[in-house]
């Protein structure tokens, strides 16, 4: 009976692991070509783990008062006071992507440092009317900021500016 020498025994373990690793590999490769490619109007927008708020709607309210005097760009909508009723997880309030814009927007809700509500991207001249708290306000005035964050038309979801609008928030 032969002896198995320690120098062949490594040698046939790093062939088994090169004969899985490659295995692996082409599972991988098989597998991603099997794919199909994410539609850029579908569900999860390309793939990048951004999606299409699936509550957005037409806009069909009035046109908005251009107040920065800027010809060209992002329109970000003014909040003056809003109030929302207290002791209740579904509000209403509507989180606009005026018409014309050449972004998505993703909404962010804070108040008082703390996040109420995240939207998905919502497309240009679409709304987001009825929002879905984390947690019911109490009654009681809040320093509220709507976070707009900004993405691209195209494939890419290239993040663009954003604005950080304050208002005041009346829970009733």
């Amino acid at each position: 009976m032969k002896t198995v020498t320690i120098k062949t025994k490594y040698l046939v373990i790093a062939a088994i692991i090169f004969v899985a690793l490659v295995g692996v590999g082409v599972y991988l490769i098989v597998s991603n070509m099997n794919k199909q490619p994410d539609a850029p109007d579908s569900q999860n927008a390309g793939g990048l783990g951004f999606k299409l708020d699936p509550n957005m709607k037409d806009y069909n309210g009035d046109e908005l008062e251009n107040k920065g005097g800027e010809a060209q760009g992002i329109k970000i909508p003014g909040y003056g006071t809003v109030r929302l009723p207290s002791d209740k997880k579904d509000v209403q309030m509507i989180l606009l992507n005026p018409e014309g814009n050449p972004c998505y927007f993703m909404f962010e809700l804070v108040v008082d440092g703390e996040t109420y509500y995240t939207s998905d991207l919502v497309e240009p001249s679409k709304c987001i009317e009825d929002l879905k708290l984390t947690k019911a306000l109490k009654k009681g005035e809040y320093d509220a900021v709507l976070k707009i964050s900004c993405y691209s038309l195209d494939e890419n979801y290239t993040r663009m500016n954003g604005a950080d609008v304050k208002f005041k928030l009346i829970a009733y």
